[in-house]
């Protein structure tokens, strides 16, 4: 199925609703999410070593659910300032950071980063936190969002409700670099050519808050884990493992930039078997907010009342 130019279009009302959920979401002023009693870090023992989540936990949430945040590949918190401003104070959420990311403690000798591993981790986070056999949501984005499908489609991963946004279906690294350069290259090259790559992999990309998130994270990468990550991680492909997950999820889009392509996302959707689209139109800079949104209004909405109502008006037809 070809999906027509409405699918990832808006109406000028739906694009002002957009407008009025995002202006709602924002705080005054802007708040540390990290400086507060109420957010603890934490460290979950997983296979060969630990990873780091923040727990954050209102004294009045809006929430009756706590929801479980993954961010994308090697990502850092320094670049969710505005993610953590729409959250804070509202929804209980556990920021879980995965094992490729700086803060993981693993052992280096016989690591294990394949994705079957990362989504063993998450399960095994949702476990250590006393979440399983309760009701909460599972949420990520981009590559974080592509562990949660991944783990689904291979029956690791158990969540009453998920919601991916812009699941990645395959690693963005150009094929050449992971099949021929990367297994044959030492780790001290990758430092010493990390300057270059960062040009490479911004060159072109117009998306200025994007541009800063992908560039603190290139400059804040541990080599070795990103390596490992990306060899193990080379042959992964949505496409042939969303027809194995049987269960609803909740896919999520708004912004179209270098990295995102967005018609990748209803054709992820649509195979699967209880896949729903749904496209928010806004500018890359308010990415971060429309993910705080999500998570304060799935925080809102308990697992059997399904959808919240905010996200009604935009669902599209991909069957």
């Amino acid at each position: 199925m070809e999906f027509d130019e409405n699918t990832l279009s808006l109406t000028e009302q739906e694009l002002e609703k957009v407008q009025n959920l995002i202006r709602k979401t924002r705080q005054a002023p802007q708040v540390d999410f990290f400086n507060r009693e109420r957010t603890k870090e934490l460290f979950i023992p997983v296979d060969g070593g630990e990873i780091r989540c923040f727990h954050h936990a209102p004294s009045s949430p809006e929430g009756v659910r706590p929801v479980v945040f993954l961010t994308g590949w090697g990502t850092i918190p320094d670049g969710f300032g505005d993610f953590f401003s729409a959250v804070n104070d509202r929804a209980e959420c556990y920021y879980l950071e995965t094992r490729e990311k700086n803060s993981s403690r693993i052992q280096r000798s016989g690591a294990d980063f394949s994705m079957d591993q990362q989504a063993r981790d998450i399960q095994h986070a949702i476990d250590h936190l006393g979440l399983a056999g309760k009701d909460f949501a599972l949420i990520g984005t981009c590559w974080g969002s592509t562990m949660i499908a991944h783990g689904l489609a291979r029956g690791i991963i158990d969540a009453p409700t998920i919601v991916l946004f812009d699941p990645m279906y395959a690693l963005w690294f150009p094929k050449w670099i992971l099949n021929i350069i990367a297994p044959i290259t030492p780790n001290w090259f990758w430092t010493a050519v990390r300057p270059i790559a960062k040009r490479i992999a911004t060159f072109g990309m117009k998306e200025r808050t994007q541009r800063r998130r992908l560039e603190s994270f290139i400059d804040s990468a541990t080599v070795w884990k990103w390596k490992r990550t990306a060899l193990q991680a080379r042959d992964e492909n949505l496409y042939k493992l969303a027809g194995d997950i049987r269960q609803e999820v909740f896919v999520l889009n708004g912004v179209q930039d270098h990295i995102h392509d967005n018609t990748h996302y209803p054709r992820l959707a649509r195979l699967m078997p209880k896949g729903r689209f749904f496209y928010m139109q806004v500018d890359e800079s308010q990415r971060e907010f429309l993910m705080g949104m999500t998570v304060v209004e799935f925080a809102k909405t308990r697992a059997e009342e399904g959808l919240p109502a905010v996200f009604r008006d935009f669902e599209k037809k991909i069957r």
